[in-house]
C-alpha cells in the first residue's frame, strides 16, 4: 500500500478515505492484516490517537476486526458500507444529537411517504410485527430489538429504495453509537419506558394505516425528539456526575 503522509484537512477523515481507497482498489481485502498502529502513525505521519479513532470508527461498523494481541483486520468487502460516504459522514460525527437530527429528517419523510403509498401487504406485516411487540412488553424483552425493527420495517414501505437505505444506514450507525457509548442509558431507558415507546409506535402505525401522512410525520417527529432530549438530560447528568 502506498500510504500517504498526512499533511492538512481532518486527520480521521483523511485515514478514513485512504483505507477505504485501498479497499475499492483491491488493496486490501477481507482477511487481510493492517500494520500496527504505530507503523500505520508512522507512515501517515500523524498521531496514534488519531489512527485509532479511524480505526475505532471502521471497527464500529463491521469493516475492521480489531482482535486484542492478534492485530487488525479487514472483516467486511469494500462492496457495502465503505464505500457508502454516508456511513463515513455518520462516522466522522461525534455529535450524537446530530445524527438524531439527521434520523428526525430522513424518518419523518419517509413515514409521510408510507402513509402515502402503503398497501395491504405492508399493513398486514406490520400487524404481525406488533402481535411480536405486545408480547415482548410484560417482561420487557426485545425493547430495543422491536424498536429497531419497527422503524426499520417502516423504512421498507416507503417505496423509496434510496430513501431505505438511506434511513437504515442512520439506524445502523445511530445504533451502534448508543450500544457503544450509551449503554447505561440504553439499559434503562428502553426498558423503563416500554409502555410509552409500544404506545408512540402504535400511534404512528394507526396514522399510516389510516393513511394520515400528516398526523404520521408529527407523530415521527415528536418520536424522535423526545428520545433526542431524553439522551441529552442523561448527558447532562453523566457530565455532573464525571466532573
Amino acid at each position: 500500500m502506498d500510504i500517504k503522509p498526512i499533511k492538512s484537512r481532518r486527520t480521521t477523515e483523511i485515514i478514513l478515505e485512504q483505507i477505504k481507497n485501498f479497499m475499492i482498489q483491491g488493496q486490501l481485502n477481507p482477511g487481510d492484516k493492517l500494520p500496527t498502529e504505530s507503523i500505520l502513525a508512522e507512515k501517515f505521519e500523524v498521531s496514534r490517537t488519531s489512527v485509532r479513532e479511524a480505526l475505532s470508527a471502521l471497527s464500529l461498523t463491521g469493516i475492521l476486526d480489531i482482535r486484542q494481541g492478534e492485530g487488525i483486520f479487514v472483516k467486511r468487502s469494500p462492496s457495502n458500507a465503505v464505500i457508502e460516504p454516508l456511513s463515513f459522514i455518520f462516522l466522522l460525527e461525534n455529535d450524537f444529537e446530530k445524527i438524531i437530527d439527521v434520523c428526525i429528517a430522513l424518518e419523518t419523510q419517509a413515514v409521510d411517504l408510507v402513509a402515502r403509498n402503503r398497501d395491504n401487504d405492508d399493513i398486514a406485516a406490520m400487524h404481525k410485527l406488533f402481535e411480536k411487540m405486545k408480547q415482548d412488553l410484560p417482561e420487557g424483552k426485545n425493547v430495543q430489538k422491536d424498536d429497531v425493527s419497527f422503524h426499520l420495517a417502516l423504512a421498507g414501505m416507503c417505496k423509496n429504495p434510496l430513501l431505505e437505505r438511506m434511513v437504515n444506514t442512520a439506524l445502523d450507525i445511530s445504533g451502534q453509537v448508543l450500544r457503544s457509548t450509551y449503554q447505561q442509558w440504553v439499559r434503562t431507558y428502553y426498558f423503563e419506558n416500554r409502555q410509552m415507546l409500544y404506545q408512540e409506535h402504535l400511534e404512528i402505525f394507526q396514522a399510516v394505516e389510516n393513511k394520515d401522512n400528516e398526523s404520521a410525520n408529527r407523530l415521527m417527529n415528536a418520536h424522535l425528539s423526545k428520545t433526542q432530549q431524553e439522551l441529552k438530560r442523561f448527558e447532562r447528568i453523566r457530565n455532573i456526575l464525571e466532573y
